[in-house]
């Protein structure tokens, strides 16, 4: 199934999450369009300022942040659930016209919501599609692990699979699976200090995932917080997520130069990657560049394009084009 049709994160366990951690947050306003408190069915406005400067009231859909409101990133979003109460497109800017915004915020869009269509009625309701960005999301399709490296260039696969009888020669490698979120994102958080001065994750955003985790298994979902571990010691940390054939990582964080030629992060998500196709799933990076490189690309089968862009409307719409922003 297309990321398009489906998402992990329109799930209800990662949108109910969201509404329980900042759904009475007091910069977000909810707004139940159906009125039965279905978080697939909310979307809220948010007051912020472009630049820093231009106070503007942004509409977006529940489960995503948006401008300095940043929050976990959700992708291959769509807007099923709400065309789906809405009875259609139109029906759906009819609803949403009404309501107090400059802006509508639509985030790492899956291929196809954003099309001539979309943007005509768009214009018919008085508003514009402005400046439509591309990011790309990386995957590797499901196939024999073998097949899969054969395509991949000699450093690539001696880098991500071939040594970890080198590592092997420091101790035991071992992975361990962690079901506590508590001290797995500790460790995480640890690694993300020692790497980028910061921690990966807030506290309310562990709490929300946390959440995310708790539920997404009563979805069908597995969650997977694994250790990589030599001579006993945690050199490596991965969150993935594996749902509807597809698994997905969210982060990763580990020692860098802990051990001379070898790359502790890319040896384990080369385990990873090899543990997924062995279990006939495909593998999601999600989208994003590594601090250095942009190590997903080298690794990845599958680009997709995700959109993101905002549809504006009165002085705000005047306001961009005047900026050259079409």
């Amino acid at each position: 199934m297309s990321p398009g049709t489906m998402s992990l994160f329109r799930t209800l366990a990662w949108v109910q999450s969201w509404v329980d951690i900042w759904g009475s947050h007091p910069r977000v306003t909810l707004i139940d369009l159906g009125g039965r408190r279905n978080p697939l069915e909310m979307v809220y406005l948010l007051d912020h300022r472009i630049k820093g400067i231009i106070p503007v009231t942004s509409l977006v859909v529940v489960g995503n942040g948006f401008a300095d409101f940043n929050l976990p990133r959700a992708e291959y979003n769509n807007l099923d659930s709400l065309l789906l109460l809405a009875g259609g497109r139109e029906q759906l800017f009819k609803e949403l016209i009404r309501l107090p915004w400059n802006q509508w915020a639509l985030t790492d869009l899956s291929p196809g919501v954003i099309d001539e269509s979309f943007s005509a009625l768009s214009e018919k309701f008085g508003a514009k599609v402005i400046a439509p960005k591309v990011e790309v999301s990386y995957r590797i399709k499901s196939d024999e692990i073998s097949r899969y490296k054969a395509q991949l260039s000699s450093s690539v696969r001696a880098k991500y699979f071939n040594r970890k009888s080198k590592l092997s020669e420091y101790g035991c490698i071992e992975l361990l699976e962690l079901s506590s979120t508590q001290d797995f994102f500790q460790l995480l958080n640890e690694f993300h200090r020692l790497r980028w001065g910061r921690p990966c994750y807030s506290p309310q955003s562990m709490e929300f995932l946390s959440l995310f985790i708790e539920r997404i298994r009563g979805e069908g979902g597995r969650p997977i917080m694994q250790l990589l571990q030599v001579a006993g010691e945690t050199v490596s940390v991965l969150f993935d997520v594996v749902w509807n054939g597809v698994r997905y990582n969210f982060q990763s964080g580990y020692f860098e130069n802990k051990f001379p030629q070898i790359a502790l992060g890319s040896l384990h998500f080369g385990i990873a990657i090899e543990q997924a196709l062995a279990n006939g799933l495909a593998y999601d990076l999600l989208a994003g560049t590594g601090k250095n490189s942009n190590y997903k690309q080298k690794i990845a089968t599958d680009e997709i394009n995700m959109i993101s862009t905002v549809l504006a409307r009165g002085w705000l719409k005047r306001l961009y084009w005047a900026y050259g922003k079409k």
